[in-house]
């Protein structure tokens, strides 16, 4: 990110000269023996969608927005309809796939919410990606963003109000871009422990009344959490300050105990609809995604299995090769890969031009790239 992320093209002066009202009450709450600075949030809605406008171009620039009309279209239809079961917020939310490869799905103030096009890649099911967008929803709708840039800002936005009305005010331009450059990295690298496991339970049940199965949050904690112990890098809810991911999976499971009952049906909704997990649904909307680091032609494709053959089978069938099951299981998340596939199932492979082992596509695949 740049060193500002959201106070690209606005006046800097008249931003800090806000800043330095905000600190005031915050330093003057605080001197009253008020509640602690990070219990609270001293940004209004109005101010939090004013940063969310300033960071979305800014956030589209750095990250790319990925032209594909289908795959935004898809992700806008989910996210709302997660958010209808969502608690009453302020903000318009809009939901934008970015062209980048890293595994990271994040939110900034005022109703924003970012998927990468590399978690999509990820995902196995419409479930799992419900489930992603309802605890970045959270992260909005329960001001996690304000309330970490109050915690922040709380005793420097005084000192960085001054330092711009004072005279000479512009000589701590420096110092005010590299603070604000540090609170755009952790927006973008989430919220702490508490935040996120509030986020995880708000996003388990309002996906849960949108219909959807809350055990994807399970299944993608445990795809990444391999992935992650494989690559080192992941999605922001896994950083060392967020919670343990087994106990995240712990809570879960009881979180799902409270919102799928054993017949498989959930409360709350009219006609007791039965749980959606939409896994081949998913995976089809998916074929020919981008993959990887822009300019490698690495694309996602989606293969039908052969009814009975195990991922080994297919990967020699693939590859000529039993070697690249490994690889076929990680990314479509199945632990067992002497499993046999049901038929017709569903797949995620990686198309590589360049790979060493050539992917044998079937014909109809071969002549078609969405």
């Amino acid at each position: 990110m740049n060193a500002c992320l959201w106070c690209s093209g606005m006046n800097r002066r008249g931003f800090l000269r806000s800043l330095l009202l905000l600190g005031g009450g915050v330093m003057g709450g605080l001197l009253r023996g008020r509640a602690p600075a990070w219990a609270f949030s001293v940004i209004s809605p109005a101010q939090e969608e004013a940063i969310g406008k300033q960071a979305h171009p800014e956030i589209l620039r750095q990250f790319g927005y990925y032209s594909d009309a289908a795959v935004q279209a898809y992700v806008t239809q989910v996210g709302q309809r997660v958010l209808q079961e969502a608690e009453s917020s302020p903000f318009t939310f809009q939901f934008t796939v970015v062209d980048h490869p890293m595994v990271n799905a994040f939110a900034v103030p005022g109703g924003f919410v970012y998927l990468t096009r590399g978690i999509l890649a990820e995902l196995n099911s419409e479930n799992e990606m419900a489930t992603i967008l309802g605890h970045e929803i959270a992260h909005v709708t329960s001001h996690h963003s304000a309330q970490q840039m109050t915690r922040a800002l709380g005793a420097q936005i005084l000192t960085l109000g001054l330092a711009v009305a004072s005279p000479g005010g512009r000589e701590h331009a420096a110092g005010w871009l590299a603070l604000s450059s540090e609170i755009s990295n952790q927006i973008l690298l989430g919220y702490g422990r508490a935040a996120e496991l509030e986020s995880d339970e708000k996003g388990m049940r309002w996906s849960t009344k949108a219909g959807y199965d809350p055990r994807g949050m399970i299944s993608f904690m445990r795809t990444l959490q391999i992935t992650n112990r494989l690559s080192g890098m992941g999605y922001h809810a896994f950083r060392a300050t967020h919670p343990e991911t087994l106990e995240r999976i712990d809570r879960a499971r009881v979180m799902i105990e409270i919102l799928d009952p054993p017949d498989g049906r959930f409360p709350d909704t009219p006609g007791e609809r039965s749980l959606s997990v939409k896994a081949d649904e998913y995976k089809d909307r998916l074929d020919g995604l981008v993959y990887g680091a822009p300019g490698e032609q690495k694309r996602v494709r989606i293969i039908t299995a052969h009814g009975g053959e195990s991922l080994k089978e297919m990967a020699k069938r693939l590859w000529g090769t039993e070697n690249r099951a490994w690889d076929l299981a990680l990314l479509n998340g199945i632990r067992d890969q002497d499993l046999p596939l049901q038929a017709g199932q569903k797949l995620k492979v990686i198309y590589d031009p360049y790979d060493d082992l050539p992917l044998t596509l079937p014909k109809d695949l071969s002549r078609t790239l969405p």
